[in-house]
């Protein structure tokens, strides 16, 4: 009699089991994000973060600047898409971040020359560059 009862609460936590299948999805809902982007019409979208996103990603931003008629960014703002196109994230304003597609005329130590890019003294992040391109993605959504 024993061994019907051990096979009756095994056959019962199986059942029980089994019967959370469709409980488990692949999709969650976030109740609040601190990071979104936001669709530019005719443009590239923009990465909104909160302030606390920024101080927990230690986003530092650094302005362009211009040298021999050459503009210069720290060779750590600098990325390159999966399409082989090259470049940086600017800051428009407090937690906002766009992309601007830049041409490198040469990297030389820790210093990218541009031929292209934005503006002088446009500000462009130096840290956080992977995480805001993660937001930009949905990498990890």
């Amino acid at each position: 009699m024993p061994r019907k009862r051990e096979f009756g609460a095994a056959l019962a936590a199986v059942l029980l089991v089994s019967s959370c299948g469709g409980a488990v999805t692949d999709k969650y809902a976030v109740g609040h994000e601190p990071a979104h982007v936001e669709e530019v019409a005719g443009g590239l979208p923009r990465i909104v973060l909160e302030e606390a996103a920024v101080k927990r990603l230690a986003i530092e931003t650094v302005p362009v600047v211009k040298s021999a008629n050459v503009l210069v960014v720290p060779s750590a703002a600098v990325f390159v898409d999966p399409k082989g196109h090259w470049w940086v994230y600017t800051n428009p304003e407090p937690g906002v971040f766009v992309r601007h597609e830049i041409k490198i005329q040469r990297q030389a130590g820790d210093l990218a020359y541009l031929l292209s890019g934005p503006a002088v003294g446009t500000k462009v992040a130096t840290v956080g560059v992977p995480s805001l391109y993660g937001v930009e993605e949905e990498i990890g959504h």
